[in-house]
């Protein structure tokens, strides 16, 4: 067995490695990344999460880290550079503290100053956040409010987006996922249709090569990827079948004995059930059928013949999801399904394809995605997921702390629990869940932490506080003297307001955002997202820094309380080493 020591320097490379590649990508002003394959095949993107998958990692720390950001990355939905950034940072400044002392770092120290930097996550930066950056981001929103009111969502979706895509390609996007949510939305519950969208993104939407992004639409209906096999125009609203199995496929109950003499009997009974249950769909007054899976040639030309429209080849996940949302109607003869009552049926035109299109009763749509090449569309329908993916997040915490503070005050008003869009977005504003994009959260946690008087880990909380400053420094990485300013100028308005809390006098202007005009809007972003954000590297830090060796085995890693055999580890030794053919950046 071999064993592979792990100390702080291993750690830095690998994740220093890991913040080269996605470095250049952060922020509106970052580029793409280009990979390249043997074969010719080229992609180009700048999704934080994508480039780290595309990766071809073979030490098993650069592996461990990439299982943490994609954990993180699926929780939020944001912050994939960002973590990499701050972890990098932190390792750093822990590297440079070893070099000032002229001592070394032991495993057990490491160890201890992992649990420390945790400990400072469940104590000083849940405190800081709560009564420190809360209160200020309240009076700031408060403070802008007749710039920000009603629009919050655009300028959260924008901050989101603008360091993922291009500038112009960001403005098309913003402007269709805003129309998507607020089209089904329709002055409903906003926390249940943010999670009905990102629970469900992947039948409410469709992805167009071949085309522009300005091409990119919110159409009515239900989009399915394939054409129709036979088409009729339908007048108003229909009823449809929902079929899972081919009529030909069986015609004898579960259970039921039968013996076939010769062939011509056993076809002639086929048939003659075939024509009984297709005669069973007029009686229904079905006008539309929806097939999982191709359909023998006689339903085709009876489909014809009674001019019924019939859909071959649709995914069973998304006839599903049809049948669920449209309160679908359960037959008990097999195979007929589910009947469902549509709005309408029609055929569309999407770039070079002809597709299906199905009206509900439930104001859905379909969001058209569109790009020229597939790399490119990959990138922009992960953004679109990613959007919903940080919304329902950041209404999930507002709603659990409006719970929390109607459960300690009854006092407040508990009648209200159905959210409207103007209800919930307003209330984030007004308690202080968003701050603008470009480190103001970053500036605040810095300058908290390192003022922190009640905290029990001085040395802890200035590591943090010190490595935080990598962000704003590397999204002003192009103009260093006006990422100086920016810290001076803010910083002073920080020292101001200080005065004013402890005075209680008038507070003071406050600048809008970072980077802009006093007469812009700037983009918005979570505050919750931030700090879970934090929390989530300080986590990771904590298990690279608890790794005293690396040991490779070929036995399988099993989490369970296995039994493990010598016939279980030959099996495993004629197993042939996989590779992954798809990457082709090594680290």
């Amino acid at each position: 067995m071999q064993e592979e020591c792990v100390s702080l320097q291993v750690c830095v490379s690998v994740v220093g490695a890991l913040e080269c590649v996605v470095r250049r990508c952060l922020g509106p002003d970052g580029g793409s990344v280009l990979f390249t394959r043997d074969t010719g095949e080229t992609l180009i993107t700048r999704h934080g999460q994508r480039v780290l998958r595309t990766l071809h990692l073979q030490h098993p720390m650069a592996r461990m880290v990439l299982d943490c950001v994609c954990a993180h990355a699926k929780a939020t939905g944001d912050g994939t550079k960002s973590f990499l950034l701050l972890l990098a940072a932190l390792l750093r400044e822990i590297q440079d503290s070893h070099m000032q002392r002229k001592g070394s770092w032991s495993i057990p120290s490491l160890q201890n100053l992992a649990n420390r930097l945790l400990a400072v996550s469940r104590k000083e930066l849940e405190d800081v956040v709560t009564h420190e950056i809360t209160p200020y981001a309240s009076l700031y929103c408060n403070h802008h409010s007749y710039k920000l009111e009603g629009s919050i969502l655009d300028l959260l979706i924008g901050g989101y987006i603008s360091g993922r895509v291009g500038i112009g390609q960001a403005d098309v996007l913003k402007r269709v996922l805003c129309e998507l949510y607020h089209k089904i939305s329709q002055d409903q519950n906003a926390e249940e249709t943010i999670s009905f969208i990102h629970s469900h993104f992947s039948f409410l939407h469709t992805a167009v090569t071949g085309l522009p992004i300005g091409c990119s639409e919110v159409i009515e209906g239900l989009v399915v990827t394939c054409d129709w096999s036979v088409w009729t125009e339908p007048a108003g609203s229909v009823k449809a079948l929902i079929l899972y199995e081919s009529f030909g496929a069986s015609f004898v109950a579960v259970g039921e004995n039968i013996s076939v003499c010769i062939q011509k009997d056993y076809l002639q009974r086929t048939e003659s059930a075939m024509k009984q249950k297709l005669a069973s769909l007029l009686d229904l007054q079905v006008h539309v059928v929806l097939s999982s899976v191709k359909q023998p040639e006689r339903v085709s030309q009876w489909a014809r013949l009674n001019h019924v429209s019939l859909l071959e080849c649709v995914d069973s996940a998304q006839l599903d999801f049809l049948s669920n949302i449209s309160a679908a109607e359960t037959l008990s003869h097999p195979p007929l399904q589910h009947l469902v009552m549509l709005k309408y049926c029609r055929r569309v035109q999407l770039g070079g394809h002809r597709y299906a299109c199905l009206g509900t009763f439930l104001h859905m749509h379909t969001l058209v995605l569109c790009a020229p090449a597939p790399g490119f569309l990959d990138q922009i329908v992960c953004v679109s997921q990613g959007v919903f993916a940080m919304l329902q997040h950041l209404s999930q915490s507002f709603c659990q702390t409006l719970a929390s503070d109607q459960s300690q005050s009854p006092s407040l008003d508990q009648s209200q629990s159905v959210l409207s869009s103007q209800d919930l977005w307003g209330g984030i504003l007004r308690a202080g869940g968003v701050l603008p994009v470009g480190g103001m959260f970053e500036f605040l946690l810095h300058h908290f932490l390192l003022n922190e008087r009640n905290s029990c880990d001085p040395q802890s909380c200035r590591l943090l506080a010190e490595a935080l400053l990598c962000l704003p420094r590397t999204l002003y990485s192009r103009n260093h003297r006006r990422f100086l300013n920016i810290q001076t100028r803010f910083l002073d308005d920080l020292k101001q307001w200080d005065k004013t809390k402890e005075q209680r006098s008038e507070m003071p202007e406050l600048k809008v955002g970072f980077g802009f005009s006093e007469s812009s809007v700037p983009c918005l972003e979570s505050v919750s997202g931030k700090k879970q954000l934090v929390v989530s590297v300080l986590q990771c830090l904590h298990r690279l820094l608890c790794v005293g060796a690396i040991l490779n085995t070929r036995c399988p890693l099993r989490t369970g309380p296995q039994t493990h055999s010598e016939e279980d580890e030959d099996e495993e030794e004629e197993k042939p080493k996989h590779s992954n053919s798809t990457q082709s950046t090594d680290l």
